[in-house]
C-alpha cells in the first residue's frame, strides 16, 4: 500500500461490502453487470434501497454511508458500465439509456417490488435514475439525489482529446490534466483524495468508449419525474455546485433541496452517521 493512501488516511470498515452477496447479473444484451446486495431485513416493512454511484472507478467513497444504511435496510449497489468491475464487451453499449435499463433489469432480477423501493443517486448516477423515472420505467416510493446536475460540467476539450490522441499518450498525460482541472473544483481532504486517486487509476480505453455520456442532458427527464425527490447539496463541493442543484430542484415538481454542512458529512464518520439518520427519518416519514 502506498504511503498516505486513501485507505490509510480515511480508514473505513466496509461492513456492507464484506457481508453482501456479490452477483454478476446477465442483462438483456448479454452484458454482465456486477451487483452487491443484502436481504438480511427480508420480511420487514422497510423498503429496499438502491444506490447508484457517479461515473468513474472505485467504490470506496460511499462505504461508510452504506454501512449505516445497511443496519436498517436491505441495500442494492449496481455498478454502472464505465466502472472497472464490469468486463464491458467490445460491442456492448455504454450509454445513459442502456445503464438505466440495467437498473430496471436488475430490479426485476432480484424480484424487488417498485412500490417498496427507494433510490439514491449521486452525481452522474442521478442521470441513470432520472432517465428511469423520466421514461416511467420505475415508480419508487421516493428518490434522493446527491449533487445532481442538468448537464455535465466535464471539460469539452477532454472529450475531443479522447478521440484525437492515442490511448498510450492519454495514459501518460490524461491523469495530470484531470488533476489540474480538479485542483480548484473539489473540496480539500477526502473529496480531493478520492478524485485524485480515481484519476490516477483511470482506464483510458474504457473512458474513451463511454465518453459520449458526458454530452447527455437530463432536462426532459427531470421535468417528467413525479415521485417525491429530496436533493442534497453542500457549499464546499465546487464540482457539484449549489446553483446546479437548485436548477435541478426547480425542474422537478415534487422536490425539496437540503443543504448539508460539508462534503465529509455525507461520506465519512462522524458526519455520515448524521447524514444517514436524515435519510432514514425521511424514509420512515414516507412509510408511515
Amino acid at each position: 500500500m502506498m504511503p498516505n493512501s486513501l485507505e490509510e488516511e480515511f480508514p473505513q470498515e466496509m461492513i456492507f461490502i464484506k457481508e453482501s452477496t456479490k452477483e454478476q447479473i446477465l442483462m438483456s444484451d448479454e452484458q454482465e453487470i456486477q451487483c452487491l446486495y443484502s436481504k438480511k431485513h427480508a420480511g420487514s416493512n422497510n423498503p429496499t434501497i438502491f444506490f447508484i454511484q457517479g461515473a468513474g472507478p472505485g467504490i470506496y467513497s460511499w462505504t461508510d454511508l452504506w454501512d449505516e444504511l445497511y443496519k436498517e435496510f436491505d441495500l442494492v449497489i449496481i455498478d454502472s458500465r464505465e466502472k472497472p468491475t464490469i468486463n464491458l464487451g467490445k460491442k456492448k453499449q455504454c450509454s445513459v439509456h442502456r445503464i438505466a435499463l440495467d437498473i430496471v433489469e436488475t430490479m426485476h432480477h432480484l424480484k424487488i417490488k417498485e412500490e417498496n423501493s427507494i433510490f439514491i443517486g449521486s452525481s452522474f448516477g442521478v442521470y441513470y435514475l432520472a432517465h428511469c423515472l423520466g421514461q416511467n420505467w420505475l415508480k419508487p416510493r421516493e428518490c434522493f439525489f446527491i449533487g445532481p446536475f442538468v448537464r455535465s460540467s466535464y471539460p469539452k476539450i477532454s472529450t475531443k482529446l479522447a478521440f484525437m490522441l492515442p490511448t498510450i499518450i492519454l495514459e501518460r498525460v490524461g491523469g495530470k490534466i484531470a488533476k489540474r482541472y480538479l485542483r480548484n473544483r473539489v473540496a480539500p481532504g477526502f473529496q480531493k483524495k478520492v478524485y485524485y486517486e480515481r484519476m490516477t487509476n483511470i482506464d483510458v480505453g474504457r473512458w474513451k468508449r463511454c465518453s459520449k455520456m458526458r454530452k447527455w442532458t437530463a432536462l426532459e427527464d427531470y421535468q417528467k419525474i413525479n415521485c417525491p425527490v429530496t436533493i442534497f447539496t453542500t457549499p464546499d463541493d465546487k464540482y457539484h455546485r449549489l446553483e446546479k442543484t437548485r436548477e435541478v430542484s426547480n425542474l422537478i415538481e415534487n422536490s425539496s433541496l437540503i443543504e448539508v454542512p460539508n462534503y465529509n458529512f455525507m461520506h465519512i464518520k462522524p458526519g455520515v452517521e448524521g447524514f444517514a439518520e436524515m435519510i432514514k427519518k425521511q424514509i420512515h416519514t414516507l412509510v408511515e
